[in-house]
């Protein structure tokens, strides 16, 4: 119960506060000069701090409501002028005011679903603009039709006032939104030489960065929520790259804030960024024979470091760098052994190829025949006829040559012997 009358007091209170305009009392006439005529007169000066607390003692009367209600008409009067009677939610200053008022009263709520509520009707009554900060917004392409590039940025040109909504853009989108829709094959050569092809579009470009400035936002961007504004000059890793100008809302944790206004470091900071390309930043320079350059204008939401690259283990250089010596000695090796094995095989094919050649351009002489070989001397012996039992071999008479292989050679016993045998010492 406490709760909810503290609730309605200071929901009652804090807009008749923020449409009272409080004026400061006309300063008081010197003595002995007329004041002229008590009605009729054009305005009547009034204290309205006085003309209020008469009101708030008008609410112990009687009747205290038509009386305060009309002090706080009377007040509004054109000629009185006290105080103007507007609503909290005709102001800028008055809506957030009243929306702020009410979501931190909704904080002694327990329901979060009321909290949530809150956030939603301020969003719809203007109060604050509730926003995704992950989700891309690109730039509209009606916005660029101010934008003059090789030129600086003047204040309270169409111009700075397309570059404010820009950096209000930027100052309510995520670094993550930004990454995932750059292009990263774009280099400052393309945004000098196509910048109208590319305006609008997010360019992503890492290099060090040289100098690192801060500066008050534009009003425009300052009324929207944006609080800081840093500009950095980023070159680019590609050898003899044109310099990159980037403005973004939000410091880097990883960067040390030491580095803002120190001029040109030796050393720079290797840093990434991603952002919408605005256009061709003009700047002058103390070169005489080049006094005026341009550089592209990246406007992003930050910076981001890179984590340095781990070290390697001890152990593990250890081991690899015997490795990075014998692998490329194991190369060398393999490359001369086959290069000698070819040569050798080619130098022996060429040898053989030679002779083959020298062959069939001669006469063939074939090689002296072997001599035969001699067999060794062997003893006179006696040769001893043989014979078959009943059968006596002889030589064939003539006319009885018998056939190959009809067995008349041999005699059957039909001679004139009568078929028997002879004798063995008759002899052959």
């Amino acid at each position: 119960m406490r709760r909810t009358i503290l609730h309605a007091i200071a929901l009652g209170i804090l807009p008749l506060w923020g449409a009272l305009d409080v004026r400061a009392a006309a300063p008081p006439k010197p003595a002995g000069v007329d004041s002229g005529p008590l009605f009729g007169v054009p305005e009547i000066q009034v204290n309205p701090l006085d003309f209020a607390m008469q009101a708030f003692g008008a609410s112990a009367l009687p009747t205290r409501s038509h009386g305060v209600l009309a002090l706080i008409y009377a007040g509004e009067h054109d000629r009185v002028m006290a105080w103007k009677l507007e609503g909290v939610m005709t102001g800028r200053q008055s809506r957030i005011a009243a929306g702020t008022a009410s979501s931190v009263l909704e904080g002694f709520n327990a329901n979060p679903f009321s909290a949530l509520a809150t956030l939603r009707a301020g969003h719809s009554l203007n109060c604050w603009s509730l926003r995704d900060t992950d989700r891309f917004r690109p730039i509209p392409e009606d916005w660029f039709a101010t934008i003059k590039d090789g030129q600086p940025i003047v204040e309270g040109d169409l111009e700075s006032e397309v570059y404010a909504r820009v950096l209000t853009l930027a100052n309510y989108t995520s670094n993550k939104a930004f990454r995932s829709h750059s292009r990263a094959d774009v280099t400052p050569t393309h945004l000098l030489t196509d910048a109208a092809f590319y305006r609008g579009q997010v360019i992503f470009f890492e290099g060090h960065v040289h100098l690192v400035n801060r500066y008050r936002p534009p009003p425009e961007a300052a009324d929207e929520g944006v609080n800081d504004l840093y500009e950095a000059w980023i070159f680019p890793d590609t050898m003899g790259a044109q310099a990159v100008c980037v403005v973004f809302t939000e410091w880097p944790a990883a960067l040390p804030r030491s580095l803002l206004g120190k001029g040109k470091l030796k050393e720079g900071v290797r840093v990434q960024v991603a952002g919408y390309f605005f256009k061709q930043f003009g700047y002058g320079t103390l070169d005489k024979n080049q006094p005026q350059k341009k550089a592209p204008l990246l406007v992003a939401h930050t910076i981001t470091v890179p984590a340095p690259k781990a070290k390697p283990d001890v152990f593990t250089a250890a081991w690899v760098k015997p490795i990075l010596y014998i692998v490329p000695g194991m190369l060398v090796a393999l490359i001369f052994t086959v290069i000698g094995l070819t040569y050798y095989f080619r130098r022996q094919d060429q040898l053989l190829r030679d002779r083959l050649r020298l062959v069939r351009q001669t006469e063939f002489v074939p090689p002296p025949p072997d001599a035969l070989p001699l067999a060794a001397p062997v003893e006179s012996v006696p040769l001893a006829r043989p014979h078959l039992q009943g059968f006596t071999l002889r030589r064939n008479s003539p006319g009885r040559e018998g056939r190959l292989g009809d067995g008349s050679n041999l005699d059957d016993g039909s001679s004139e012997s009568g078929g028997k045998p002879p004798d063995d010492q008759t002899g052959a």
